[in-house]
């Protein structure tokens, strides 16, 4: 049981990390009003860790990799707790929707597009309420700034659900083999 926790924690380390890199280094930044967003290949590991590992453990490593983008970014420190959550979101629901019953090719598309819908969702939603709520901008100024982060999103949210699927029907059968994924 012990080596078994240990190698879950190896697992939530090493997607995490993925997760940070392929955020910061993979990425096109696009300024937006005072802020920034990006086109990113984050999301594919977010994605990916909930495929391979299940919900929790994918839930997790999304949700520390892109916290930990966001406090090496001055700008984005301050939101770490709201990233980690809808990250979090983002590989828990793709983590179970993937590991309920039998794992299909079917049902890890099905998956991976819920896992990217929500998180686009909450990442809409927690922008419309910082700019309308919060920061009282003009509704013109919320639908620019919203519609721009929507293409954005749905752009990082189209590739996630193609690659992941693609990386994770590559990196299954391997770590099978490797005995580092059971069935």
């Amino acid at each position: 049981m012990k080596k078994n926790k240990v190698r879950q924690f190896a697992f939530i380390g090493v997607m995490a990390a993925l997760v940070f890199v392929t955020t910061n280094f993979l990425s096109i930044k696009i300024p937006v009003g005072a802020g920034q967003t990006q086109i990113h290949m984050g999301n594919v590991m977010c994605i990916l860790s909930g495929l391979l590992f299940g919900p929790v453990s994918g839930g997790l490593a999304s949700g520390i990799g892109s916290m930990l983008v966001d406090l090496m970014n001055p700008a984005w420190a301050p939101e770490f707790w709201i990233t980690f959550i809808n990250k979090f979101v983002m590989g828990f629901v793709a983590g179970l929707i993937s590991h309920m019953g039998k794992q299909t090719k079917t049902k890890n598309i099905i998956a991976a597009v819920c896992g990217s819908v929500s998180y686009v969702i909450c990442y809409l939603a927690k922008n419309y309420i910082q700019e309308a709520i919060l920061m009282k901008q003009p509704m013109e100024t919320v639908k620019a700034i919203l519609l721009t982060k929507a293409a954005t999103s749905f752009t990082n949210a189209m590739i996630a659900m193609v690659v992941s699927v693609i990386l994770f029907n590559m990196l299954q059968p391997a770590l099978k083999r490797a005995h580092l994924l059971q069935d």
